[in-house]
């Protein structure tokens, strides 16, 4: 008898509800690549639609369907194809050289698009991982959909490879630097920021996933296993800092850590390039440090409450130990990098690919071609004292906080 997820899916499917190809030649096609993982990676690495079109169509005679030659032949693969029908089971052997790229919702519930192909390493953050993979020709016609069934949630789990820690920051704080530096301990996978574990953790937060089910797939899709990946670390989104009671719940015995840097410096990045999650409107105001006024704020004010209130959510769970100064990243003669943050995380300082370690250090970690440059003293220059005083206001007594844990000078940390 199909279990009631399963029944949904197939009702959903029956009725359109849950989206499906109209060229049933096509949707052979997508279902045997699927199953064929050497071959699927091959021609995900193929860019351009005409190249693709003739190796597809030689692939296809190759593994005996003749019949669908016809329809693959009209084929026109500068456009994207309508999705195919949901995946219900995929097993890892097949799945190999796919990754998750999305989390939609259909009539059926929750749904993972997975793409295929491969991306270097040294990208800095899953979004531009997504980017190149769905812009493939490829994924646009042979993207894979699976429902989030609970049958499919434990595979996903019990082939994931171990979370070896979480990387959370205030954001400008030197994240993405801690993130590519472990990149240089060999096994070492580093998912950064992806947005489907955004999605993931707002619906859990919001009720729409009561038993945080879609949050454990999405956070086990980003944990398949690959190559000699023997762990992964996940960077997550600078507001997940004030999920962080939630997160040590959901995951209690993963190592976490904060980063965070002088508060001026950090406001002065976002007054000249706002985030995201310091747009008023983003968040929701419940999330955030209590206003001081009723006043309406100006947006950099805005940004310095959110900013503020990042660092107030960790207080209650910090020891020393997960708290990461971005003066102590700067600062060449620090083992932050090297010693502290990779044993955090179960690393051997001694197992790092020095070389790898040593680029990652020198360049900028989101401009690699770029080398680092410590920007402290062009930031504090750059602050006006309207500027300062915002700060001051907002966000450096969280700040002290933070450093007063850091440094041991009091003790404002909850037991791990």
């Amino acid at each position: 008898m199909a279990s009631t997820d399963e029944a949904r899916l197939a009702a959903a499917v029956a009725s359109g509800s849950a989206a499906a190809t109209t060229d049933p030649a096509l949707a052979r096609c997508a279902d045997w690549l699927a199953r064929k993982p050497a071959l699927a990676t091959r021609l995900a690495s193929i860019n351009e639609p005409d190249e693709l079109h003739a190796a597809l169509l030689a692939a296809n005679a190759a593994h005996g369907h003749a019949d669908d030659a016809p329809a693959l032949a009209t084929l026109a693969f500068e456009r994207a194809a309508p999705p195919h029908p949901p995946r219900a089971t995929w097993p890892l052997a097949q799945r190999r050289g796919w990754q998750p790229l999305v989390l939609e919702w259909s009539g059926a519930g929750a749904e993972i698009v997975w793409g295929c192909g491969e991306v270097p390493d040294t990208v800095a953050f899953h979004e531009q991982i997504v980017a190149t993979l769905r812009y493939r020709p490829f994924n646009r016609w042979f993207a894979q959909r699976t429902p989030l069934t609970p049958a499919f949630v434990a595979e996903l789990e019990k082939d994931a490879l171990p979370l070896a820690g979480l990387v959370l920051h205030e954001s400008r704080c030197g994240s993405t630097l801690i993130a590519q530096v472990l990149k240089a301990w060999p096994g070492t996978r580093v998912v950064s920021e992806p947005g489907l574990l955004d999605t993931a953790l707002t619906a859990a937060l919001s009720g729409m996933d009561p038993t945080a089910s879609t949050f454990r797939a999405a956070l086990a899709a980003l944990r398949q296993p690959a190559h000699d990946d023997a762990r992964v670390v996940i960077k997550l989104d600078a507001w997940h800092a004030l999920a962080l009671g939630v997160l040590r719940s959901l995951l209690p015995e993963v190592p976490w850590l904060f980063a965070y840097r002088d508060p001026l410096e950090v406001l002065v990045s976002h007054q000249k390039e706002p985030g995201r999650h310091t747009v008023p409107g983003m968040l929701p105001e419940a999330w955030l440090a209590p206003a001081f006024t009723d006043d309406t704020q100006l947006p950099i004010e805005h940004a310095a409450r959110v900013l503020g209130s990042l660092c107030a959510a960790v207080v209650p769970h910090a020891q020393a130990a997960q708290l990461v100064n971005y003066a102590e990243l700067a600062d060449p003669t620090s083992d932050a990098l090297s010693t502290r943050i990779p044993r955090l995380f179960g690393l051997d300082p001694a197992a790092v690919d020095r070389e790898r370690f040593a680029a990652a250090r020198a360049h900028h970690s989101k401009h690699p071609r770029e080398a680092f440059v410590d920007d402290r003293a062009a930031k504090n220059e750059a602050a006006t004292d309207a500027l300062r005083e915002i700060a001051a206001r907002w966000m450096d007594p969280h700040h002290a906080a933070l450093e007063a844990i850091r440094l041991g000078a009091t003790d404002l940390s909850a037991s791990s």
